[in-house]
């Protein structure tokens, strides 16, 4: 049990001064135009699982999960399985959770993990209370937000950087190199 809390691997190194400041103007623009884009337009463009977005496309934008493919469809398939969920099966515990899983496994399928979109079947059926949820959600926020997170990110990871962002795109045709 002890081996669980001891680890076998070492902690990651401590990231540059410069990844640091490209992270906290990273996260804190992000959401600040998402804010800003909602009050200007009347429509939401944010929603919580954006926050842990922000830690992914930036503390570890090389990552898989951080690039957009995974962050657009990620977030759009789940929080589409999340809807469907709630206006065909309702609130039960069974269904919250059987969304989260149904979630995860579709983003496996359609190659787009995106952990922060795990959440999304979460915040539709645990909110749907006190919030009306419309097919609607899927582009405000969900599509729209999702978007201008991808294109702050790929100014912000991109300003004086040697590793260029990303590292792939929305590709839905992969080289067979790719496909194995």
């Amino acid at each position: 049990m002890l081996s669980l809390f001891n680890g076998r691997e070492h902690l990651a190194p401590i990231p540059q001064s410069i990844d640091v400041i490209r992270s906290l103007i990273g996260g804190t623009l992000s959401i600040l135009i998402l804010i800003l884009l909602s009050k200007l337009t009347h429509n939401l463009f944010i929603m919580a699982p954006f926050g842990a977005t922000c830690v992914i496309l930036y503390a570890v934008s090389q990552s898989p999960l951080a690039q957009p493919r995974n962050v657009i469809l990620g977030h759009f398939v789940s929080a589409f399985i999340g809807l469907l969920f709630l206006k065909v099966f309702g609130t039960s515990a069974l269904s919250i959770a059987l969304s989260v899983g149904c979630a995860i496994a579709a983003m496996q399928l359609l190659r787009c993990v995106h952990p922060p979109a795990g959440a999304n079947p979460l915040v539709i059926l645990l909110t749907a209370n006190t919030i009306q949820y419309h097919w609607s959600f899927l582009f405000f926020p969900v599509l729209l937000g999702s978007i201008a997170l991808v294109l702050v990110a790929w100014l912000v990871n991109n300003l004086k950087s040697e590793k260029k962002w990303p590292v792939y795109g929305l590709a839905f045709i992969h080289s067979k190199k790719n496909l194995q």
